[in-house]
C-alpha cells in the first residue's frame, strides 16, 4: 500500500512568484517615497508608498518564515504528523497501536505503552479528512488493529 501524505505549504513555484511581487511592489513604494521626500511633499501618495512597503515586507514574511507547514504522512509503518495546537508532535508506530477510534473530526489511537492519543483534524478539508479515515481503516484492516467509530 501507498502512503498518504497531506501537505498544505504552499508550492515553491507560488512562494518565487510572491517573493517577486513583493519585491517589485517594495521597490516601487520606496521610489514613491524617495520621490516625495524630495519634492519635500508628505501627501496620500507618501502615506501609500510606506503602506505599500509594509505590504511587500508582510507579503515575503507570509510566503517564507510565517507559514507553517501542515502536514499529516499516514503509512504502513507509522502515523506521522505535525499539526499546529496539538500534543502529538512526530509519529506513532502502528505496531505500538492497540485501538484505534474514528470521530467526526479527530482520532483517538490507545497504545501498548498505556499512551491514548487523540488527534484534533477539525482544520483539515473534507477531502483530506475523508482520505485519512479511510486509509486509516485500511491500515487497521490489514494489521488487525481494532477500530471503531465514536
Amino acid at each position: 500500500m501507498n502512503e498518504l501524505i497531506i501537505n498544505y505549504r504552499i508550492s515553491k513555484r507560488l512562494q518565487i512568484a510572491s517573493i517577486v511581487v513583493a519585491g517589485y511592489l517594495i521597490a516601487i513604494s520606496a521610489g514613491v517615497i524617495i520621490f516625495r521626500i524630495l519634492q519635500h511633499k508628505i501627501d496620500f501618495f507618501f502615506y501609500a508608498g510606506l503602506v505599500g512597503i509594509l505590504l511587500g515586507v508582510l507579503l515575503i514574511l507570509l510566503v517564507t518564515t510565517l507559514q507553517h507547514a501542515l502536514m499529516i504522512v499516514l503509512d504502513n509503518e507509522a502515523f506521522r504528523i505535525d499539526l499546529p495546537a496539538q500534543k502529538v508532535k512526530g509519529s506513532i508506530l502502528w505496531e505500538t497501536v492497540t485501538q484505534v477510534g474514528i470521530g467526526l473530526s479527530y482520532l483517538t489511537m490507545h497504545t501498548t505503552s498505556g499512551k491514548n492519543y487523540k488527534i484534533d483534524l477539525e482544520n483539515l478539508k473534507y477531502k483530506d479528512l475523508r482520505d485519512i479515515k479511510t486509509r486509516l481503516i485500511e491500515i487497521c484492516e490489514a494489521k488487525k488493529i481494532p477500530y471503531s467509530n465514536m
